[in-house]
């Protein structure tokens, strides 16, 4: 393995533009004037798309959260922040999807190969990683002209051959598997995902000693773009592991969120639940989702209970730590006068994570023979510690349940755009889903979104007419919008949602929710999926699951088991 050499990381975070993570500009009060301004310059425009890991809904300030995350803010009072957004209920699918547009199915990733059957695994598209049939995004712009360049979490193949530089990417440096320590720590232990492997553009490397994940990540992308040649516009690419277990930050980060949340996860549910309809995300009628397969507060011995407690700490410190740097990339942006050409694209791969490493099968012996895990020691670069049921229930609030599943709280997440010729301050309450990216990038670049035969269509829809006149007003899905992953499985048509959640664990025990069972919601009332109207209208859900099995067939699911009415 290479060393990592890149001058970018001389000094605990403080980087060309001059400004640390602790020192990091908030831009809360920066006036991102971006009418008229490509117009202006006549300069083709930038990209910016910034994915978080496993964020729940309502973490961020501008969908109800406490976190201080001021640089979100700033982005949500500069452009439109939708709230009707869905992606899949995985790592590895989701980002499939976005760099393609395409249904995960088809280009690779049926399901996270980590969970995949013997099955699964003799098929072509569940192979893990991006096959034959998959075009990316970066690949059309890097026709198109454009700079590429990647920093941060891959997980879409650890080959030479998967590297992201042979998928349309100038530059690269990031993490390949799907999780990694948030700091260096000399000789880690192999995990059960295998090694913690990092490319720098197509050759394995080492991280440097005062590495933090969300900080380096920042760095590499803020120099590649600082040393990009001069004539070319940019795609870039910001993907941060934060806040994916496990639950690391720096201290200074962690003591910022010393005395909160005392009163525990379902207390910060029914405030998170409550802001949301202060919000009008949500009908003042709707019903709260109960908090499932989490112990009631006072059940915890008081040492449990601030160990509990410590994990929010720790998963607030790291959402906060993930704006900073994102305030970093952003200023950088403005310092060189590119901010007001740059389209910017903020979401998370899918919900919250609720299930814990610390107990969880191939996880618990690794989890808790190479790691302290005791009070003090939590969130430092030799603890492992996941958020757990009730703050990732909380997290997702409104919506139920959490990473893993085809419940709302698994795929729906926050989508913030700004840019130029993007009103301000708006919210839109048009259904999405992650496939609508990558077609929107190249509406917003002029690039052609023809596929060759051979290759995976684009099966998302450009957002730029919502982009540019959005309305709050709920605008449903008048085509079935189907998803499958790991056995979950959810139609979206109208009012109502189908719903069968996995019978594989992904949290939560056997028989704390149904499963394998398909279950019928009117999300519009009842966007919190409390109430099974299966058997009130049984015709219903019968085309929803004709819809599906349509689906099925189309795109070659291999099904897990078939789930029943």
């Amino acid at each position: 393995m290479t060393g990592f050499n890149r001058k970018l990381v001389i000094g605990s975070g403080m980087m060309l533009t001059g400004i640390s993570v602790g020192q990091a500009a908030t831009l809360a009060d920066t006036d991102v004037n971006n009418t008229a301004s490509a117009i202006e310059n006549q300069k083709p425009p930038n990209v910016l798309v910034i994915m978080a890991d496993d964020l729940g809904f309502s973490d961020i300030s501008p969908y109800g959260g406490e976190i201080q995350t001021p640089n979100l803010q700033m982005l949500a009072e500069n452009g439109v922040s939708f709230t009707d957004f869905s992606v899949t209920p995985y790592s590895a699918p989701s980002r499939a999807t976005f760099l393609t547009g395409s249904d995960p199915h088809e280009v690779g990733l049926g399901n996270l190969i980590e969970l995949s059957t013997p099955e699964q695994k003799q098929d072509p598209d569940y192979v893990g990683h991006l096959n034959d049939k998959a075009l990316t995004v970066a690949q059309r712009l890097q026709q198109a002209g454009y700079y590429t360049v990647m920093s941060g979490k891959w997980h879409l193949g650890k080959r030479a051959e998967d590297a992201p530089t042979n998928w349309g990417f100038d530059n690269y440096f990031g993490l390949l598997i799907g999780e990694a320590n948030h700091f260096d720590r000399p000789n880690y232990p192999e995990g059960p995902d295998g090694a913690q492997l990092y490319r720098l553009d197509g050759e394995l490397t080492d991280i440097p000693k005062d590495f933090y994940s969300s900080t380096t990540y920042a760095d590499y992308l803020m120099d590649s773009l600082n040393n990009r040649p001069d004539d070319k516009p940019f795609f870039a690419y910001l993907q941060f592991t934060a806040p994916h277990s496990p639950l690391q930050a720096p201290r200074e980060d962690i003591e910022k969120y010393s005395g909160q949340y005392q009163e525990g996860p379902r207390a910060l549910a029914e405030q998170r639940f409550e802001n949301a309809k202060r919000l009008g995300f949500i009908p003042e009628t709707a019903k709260q989702p109960t908090m499932v397969g989490y112990p009631e507060w006072d059940s915890f011995s008081e040492e449990n209970r601030q160990k509990e407690i410590k994990r929010m700490q720790i998963y607030a410190a790291m959402v906060d730590n993930m704006d900073a740097n994102i305030g970093r990339v952003l200023d950088s942006l403005k310092q060189k006068g590119e901010l007001d050409n740059t389209y910017v694209f903020f979401f998370s791969d899918n919900g919250a994570a609720g299930k814990y490493r610390e107990t969880a099968g191939r996880w618990k012996d690794w989890v808790n023979n190479a790691h302290d895990n005791s009070l003090d020691n939590m969130g430092n670069y030799d603890s492992y510690v996941s958020q757990g049921l009730g703050w990732a229930q909380a997290s997702n609030m409104p919506f139920s349940l959490f990473k893993g599943y085809t419940s709302e709280g698994g795929i729906r997440s926050p989508l913030i755009v700004t840019g130029p010729n993007i009103p301000e301050a708006k919210v839109s309450g048009k259904y999405t889903n992650l496939m609508d990216i990558a077609p929107t990038i190249l509406d917003i670049v002029g690039a052609p979104k023809t596929t060759p035969a051979s290759k995976a269509d684009i099966d998302g829809k450009s957002l730029m007419p919502e982009l540019t006149e959005p309305s709050s007003r709920l605008q449903l899905p008048n085509t079935p919008q189907v998803l499958e992953m790991n056995g979950a499985k959810t139609v979206r048509l109208g009012h109502y949602k189908a719903l069968a959640n996995t019978h594989r664990f992904a949290g939560l025990d056997d028989n704390v929710i149904p499963t394998q069972k398909w279950q019928l919601f009117n999300l519009v009332q009842d966007p919190g999926e409390t109430t099974d109207l299966a058997k009130q209208y049984p015709k219903i859900l019968d085309g929803l699951i004709a819809d599906y099995n349509s689906y099925a067939r189309d795109v070659g699911v291999v099904e897990v088991s078939p789930s029943s009415k």
